[in-house]
């Protein structure tokens, strides 16, 4: 085997004259297929032969490595499936090398260590977790909401026994507190918060990334506790086809499907379909109330993708379409039930994104991009006496420039963006509107001297036309002293604009009276400040290996300190519910401990375990508790596959336990003795299992259970009788509303 090695001059300006003594070296590392097109090879192992000093490749196929007289002249490159050779580097600093495809005279290959289903990332200098789709066929997965049962960093819980929305906790925070993103382009935000989790389902997710603390600058400024990036199956790449259907013994069914095409070797599409039903109203816990809203959820997605690596044009565009109805409240309606309940809950949204970027020839890490975000949501509920109508329209653009400063040991991004949303809300009698417009600049740079140190500082200014000039700077260290050791660091700001009803729909399904205390006159939103808070952690990932298996430590300890918070308070009365602007202290701290080991041969285990101290300064109580944050979580995943070699008979084993600490719940003090709860709840275990049997390549089935020991929260509603009463209240929530739940399931691709 021969690899085509294209030396040629770089015509960059250089800073000074390196010495023949002290000499860097770059390059490009590419892969040819047969039919001629180029793609860069990410991890290839570039080492000196003389000295061994090695690097590796990056995502673009670039890499840098030092040279001194003690390396010599002979850069040896090495990857999976190739055979490895040797150059002489004679002159010239920069390198492009083609692997091509034809020359690969490997026959079979044997798997010796299998990857991760969860990696993370020892290149990146954010602390990213990466979720393959391996890993969610490892429990229901209906949706993204469900998607973090076998994952011990997000935890996810319903706001309220009504509405059926779901809300996800991160570094102690709210989700709203994190940014969550499609394609790393607009997410779920704004209006869409109480229920987005549930618009993604799970059979269109290619994989999700989660990172802690502060994020890029690129990502913009609203990121708190850090992102959940959703990446979609691709156009061009992977399964062909997909179809995937889904059947609980509550009667919830769903189907979805996956289509791609291949018009030409530089564009492809792809449709996505989904439709989830909820015929029935069940009553498994015995209060009156449906546990689910019964109806139905029906979305489209078209996707297309432009890649032209001779041009070194991309692009990328992608449709949504939504359509979301509930009924929930009284599962029957009859004369025994003089005060019927109901909760109808309707959204309609089309989200439309695009990409499009230039690389330039033989350049790689030189490129222009842009990305475009539209989003018009509507939302509307009927809950008991209570009436919601919310409407949202939002843009958003971003434009960067990507290049280096003398080599690529020194890199940027700098661009522009611009954000602008509309919100019209009503809630009774009451109007809120607000328009934002917020343009903005970032700038990022990134100082790579060698593979064990990245130093990224970020920083970006916007002006908001209702809360003035935003200013917010990163920082991101890493430091890997050996392969398997990774130090992070990292600090930085965000800021958030709060949106106190939408993000709260689920507290309309009780008796209590909306107190919104804002300062009057001032010009913000609801008389509300923009939420701001400083975010600094630190990790420590380890890789080992014991008696041949390897293994994954993970340790972080993240702080995210609020400056202005606007409180969601319960305590004062448990028939009010007040929101106000922070006066004083709130902050959340979180240590968190993962350890993944292959315990035997294809049987891995994930135990973690989670503290957290999250404290608000409140009106009349002070400093205290977080409401529903335990101060302790653990978990465990025990995961078996029979054969990794064949498909024929082979089988899939997931089970997975979750236990939640005692949670803080809002005073009930002074209503009637029978409707009190106590101040505190239990901690409980939660218990998930799931078996699967994959019967070809193409073909699989599926049968699991949820909540495998039947625990429930008791009560579950407050005065669960008188719906209209002053003490009804179904909106403290710590534990499962409904109890076991079993399933089964299908998986066909192409």
């Amino acid at each position: 085997m021969r690899i085509l090695f294209l030396l040629c001059l770089a015509s960059f300006c250089l800073m000074k004259e390196a010495s023949a003594q002290d000499i860097s070296v770059r390059g490009v590392v590419m892969e040819e297929s047969q039919e001629g097109t180029l793609a860069p090879l990410e991890f290839v192992q570039v080492f000196w032969l003389q000295s061994r000093k090695n690097t590796t490749t990056d995502s673009t196929g670039y890499f840098f490595i030092a040279r001194t007289h003690e390396d010599g002249d002979q850069l040896v490159f090495v990857y999976l499936g190739y055979d490895p050779d040797t150059v002489t580097v004679e002159s010239g600093k920069y390198m492009s090398v083609v692997f091509k495809e034809q020359n690969n005279v490997l026959g079979e290959v044997v798997v010796a260590h299998h990857k991760r289903t969860t990696e993370v990332s020892f290149l990146d200098p954010l602390q990213v977790q990466n979720i393959s789709k391996e890993e969610l066929f490892k429990a229901a997965c209906c949706n993204l909401s469900e998607s973090f049962e076998t994952n011990a960093t997000v935890d996810v819980s319903f706001t309220d026994a009504v509405t059926g929305a779901k809300e996800i906790q991160m570094l102690g925070l709210s989700g709203k507190y994190s940014l969550i993103s499609q394609e790393q382009m607009q997410g779920i935000r704004g209006i869409a918060i109480p229920f987005g989790l549930l618009y993604t389902p799970g059979a269109w997710i290619e994989s999700i990334q989660i990172s802690k603390g502060a994020g890029s600058v690129v990502q913009g400024y609203e990121s708190m506790t850090g992102q959940i990036n959703v990446e979609l199956r691709k156009p061009n790449i992977g399964d062909k086809f997909l179809i995937n259907g889904y059947f609980n013994e509550a009667y919830r069914s769903e189907l979805n499907m996956f289509k791609r095409f291949q018009l030409s070797p530089v564009l492809s599409t792809a449709l996505f379909g989904h439709y989830s039903l909820f015929p029935v109203k069940h009553d498994r816990n015995g209060d009156g109330f449906a546990d689910m809203p019964k109806g139905n959820l029906l979305t489209f997605d078209n996707r297309w993708e432009y890649h032209n690596p001779t041009s070194g044009v991309e692009g990328q565009f992608n449709v949504q379409w939504l359509r979301d109805r509930k009924e929930g409240g009284h599962a029957t309606h009859s004369e025994d039930l003089p005060e019927h309940y109901t909760a109808d809950i309707n959204a309609d949204r089309i989200q439309i994104g695009a990409k499009l970027g230039y690389v330039f020839p033989g350049k790689r890490y030189k490129s222009l991009g842009s990305q475009w975000g539209f989003v018009h949501h509507q939302q509307s509920a009927f809950i008991g006496n209570n009436v919601y109508t919310g409407e949202q329209t939002s843009f958003s653009g971003n434009w960067l420039y990507q290049s280096v400063f003398s080599d690529t040991r020194h890199q940027y991004v700098a661009g522009l963006s611009f954000k602008y949303d509309k919100y019209a809300e009503r809630l009774g009698p009451n109007r809120y509107a607000q328009n934002e417009v917020v343009p903005g600049a970032f700038f990022e740079y990134s100082f790579i001297p060698d593979t064990k140190f990245t130093a990224v500082l970020g920083i970006r200014a916007d002006k908001h036309n209702l809360y003035g000039l935003l200013i917010n700077p990163r920082l991101h260290l890493r430091y890997a002293p050996t392969d398997g050791t990774v130090f992070r660091v990292s600090a930085g700001r965000g800021m958030r604009t709060p949106l106190p009803i939408a993000e709260n729909l689920g507290s309309l399904a009780s008796s209590r009276q909306w107190k919104i205390d804002g300062e009057n006159g001032s010009g913000k939103p609801y008389g509300l400040n923009m939420e701001k808070a400083w975010n600094i952690g630190a990790s420590l990932n380890q890789e080992f290996t014991i008696d041949y298996r390897s293994g994954f430590l993970s340790v972080d300890f993240f702080r995210t300190e609020f400056t202005d918070r606007t409180i969601v308070d319960l305590d004062i009365s448990p028939q009010q519910l007040w929101i106000y602007n922070l006066d004083g202290k709130s902050y959340a701290n979180t240590f968190q401990a993962e350890l993944q080991y292959e315990v035997l041969k294809r049987l891995d285990a994930k135990v973690a375990y989670k503290w957290q101290d999250s404290k608000i300064t409140y009106r009349d109580a002070g400093l205290r508790k977080q409401i529903f944050t335990p101060a302790s979580r653990f978990f465990a995943n025990l995961s078996y596959v029979s054969s990794v070699a064949t498909y024929k008979g082979h089988w899939r084993i997931s089970v997975t336990g979750h236990y939640t600490g005692s949670q803080r719940i809002p005073d009930t003090s002074t209503n009637p003795a029978a409707f009190q709860l106590a101040d505190h709840s239990p901690g409980f275990w939660l218990f998930n299992g799931q078996l699967t049997r994959v019967f070809s390549k193409n073909f699989e089935l599926y049968a699991g259970a949820e909540n495998i020991n039947n625990f429930k929260q008791s009560p579950v509603i407050l005065d669960a009788e008188h719906p209209y009463s002053p003490y009804f209240d179904s909106g403290l929530i710590w534990g499962p509303i409904f109890g076991r739940e079993w399933y089964v399931g299908f998986r066909y691709v192409l």
